[in-house]
């Protein structure tokens, strides 16, 4: 073997081997929770931590694709014995922290099962930064909300970014639209829209409801829905958990109350309550009617989960003076 060519492997291996080195002493920050590993190549697990994401899965290319959508910057890949970690700044509203999983289809579409107490705000954003536009449907799953949808490439806009693209038309006043005209936002994206940072559920349907989320944002809502004190308050695990019953304006059912109108919306005025409420699926149809019998200032919005009905909407505010 000529010099020259002795030269050139030797040279080929010290690169080999300076960069094997730097790659084996890459750095990522250490989660308070821990990582789950997925078994499947189908399979990513994702944890968020405020404004740190953490992918794993036995599939590089699967993790990198979704590190990808999910984090901004340049994420860092980490390769483990049968795992790779992807680790990168969350690319979403960095408030909350929870995990889930994302089932990659042969077809390409995706789905997306939460895991422990994630609430659905977060799971929600997660669906649209990995869903392509027009693509993103939730349903009630087993144990709790699942989106499934048609994954997009890194390069794609997201479903979060085609909205904020859309030029915005100019609102009408609520009154001055048609019947069947309102924009139509319901279950999670209308959680999604009003940025509701709790998860409520009836335990005893139309009076009593579980509020689940930090403890701040949890005591703040049940100051606006509740009666009396609550029943119950406690910690679950990272969350905080209240019950108790909602107060009048909040009940789905009361005296007075009339509908459903052209839009789905119940509506009930209480006159020794002082309170114009207004009740449906729609959100946007919804908080329309509401702004029509009641001061806009005073208006509190909340979408409640009810397993045998769904998720629906209940905004409720002082009346206006007549």
């Amino acid at each position: 073997m000529s010099l020259a060519i002795q030269f050139l492997l030797s040279s080929v291996i010290r690169f080999v081997i300076s960069h094997w080195s730097l790659a084996e002493k890459v750095k990522i920050p250490k989660s308070k929770a821990a990582l789950q590993r997925p078994l499947s190549e189908r399979h990513a697990f994702l944890l968020i931590e405020k404004d740190n994401a953490w992918i794993t899965s036995p599939n590089r290319e699967l993790a990198e694709t979704f590190g990808a959508m999910v984090t901004r910057g340049n994420p860092v890949t980490v390769a483990k014995t049968g795992r790779v970690i992807v680790w990168g700044i969350y690319a979403g509203e960095p408030q909350e922290s929870g995990s889930l999983v994302l089932d990659r289809k042969p077809d390409g579409r995706f789905k997306l099962v939460p895991q422990s107490d994630t609430p659905n705000t977060l799971l929600t954003r997660v669906a649209h930064l990995v869903g392509r536009p027009g693509s993103v449907t939730s349903e009630e799953g087993q144990h709790g909300l699942v989106f499934r949808g048609e994954l997009r490439s890194p390069g794609e806009p997201s479903a979060t970014e085609a909205t904020a693209q859309e030029p915005q038309p100019e609102v009408a006043p609520a009154a001055a639209a048609p019947a069947g005209g309102f924009e139509k936002i319901t279950g999670a994206d209308a959680i999604a829209a009003l940025g509701q940072k709790v998860t409520i559920e009836f335990i005893e349907k139309g009076v009593k409801v579980r509020i689940r989320g930090k403890q701040a944002d949890c005591e703040k809502t049940a100051k606006r829905i509740l009666t009396g004190s609550p029943t119950v308050a406690s910690e679950q695990g990272s969350k905080y958990m209240i019950e108790g019953n909602l107060s009048k304006s909040f009940l789905t059912k009361g005296a007075n109350q009339q509908g459903p109108d052209a839009n789905g919306v119940y509506t009930r005025d209480d006159s020794s309550e002082r309170t114009f409420t207004a009740l449906g699926e729609n959100l946007t149809a919804v908080q329309a009617a509401c702004r029509t019998g009641c001061r806009q200032d005073s208006m509190f919005t909340i979408v409640v989960n009810d397993r045998s009905a769904g998720q629906f909407v209940i905004s409720s505010g002082k009346r206006r003076s007549v």
